[in-house]
């Protein structure tokens, strides 16, 4: 059970970078993605989805509070910030947030791969 959660979070994780990214060039390509239902729908879903099974193996394995997590943490909150500023709806798109939000997710996988 909990290895297939544990992969169905991994995968989620890409999913949800694939799409920050798709977002991200779409909107520098000064396309309205959010026309798009399932590129407004998706990655919210796909993000709430990352979190609880993430909350759920922690949880299951009792980790407990290490310093791996609370960085992990940490770069997850840096990473809503950007997006958030990088796609602010009625302002331009902001090339260096979205960069920052990209970093600081690529930031979190890194953290959990490596602890």
């Amino acid at each position: 059970m909990i290895k297939n959660l544990f992969f169905a979070h991994v995968a989620l994780a890409y999913i949800s970078l694939g799409l920050l990214l798709l977002r991200g060039v779409l909107s520098a390509k000064m396309v309205d993605w959010r026309a798009y239902r399932l590129l407004k729908i998706a990655p919210h879903a796909v993000d709430t989805l990352l979190l609880v099974t993430g909350i759920v193996i922690f949880v299951m394995v009792g980790y407990g509070i290490h310093p791996w997590i609370l960085t992990k943490l940490l770069f997850l909150v840096l990473y809503v910030v950007f997006a958030t500023r990088a796609f602010k709806k009625g302002q331009r798109f902001s090339l260096k947030h979205f960069l920052l939000a990209v970093v600081s997710f690529m930031l979190t996988m890194l953290v959990a791969t490596i602890h």
